[in-house]
């Protein structure tokens, strides 16, 4: 339980320095990235 806080942490304090210091794109919102999913589904599904 202890070394998943410590690596918990971690990831959080290196993403927060990675964003603020370098230019990383915002995340799109789940309902996006799910609609993304489904229209490449759907075009795989469509060449077969």
């Amino acid at each position: 339980m202890f070394r998943f806080l410590i690596t918990l942490g971690i990831g959080v304090y290196a993403g927060i320095y990675i964003s603020q210091n370098y230019e990383v794109p915002r995340v799109d919102d789940p309902q996006k990235i799910i609609e993304k999913v489904k229209q490449l589904s759907e075009q795989y599904k469509k060449k077969d």
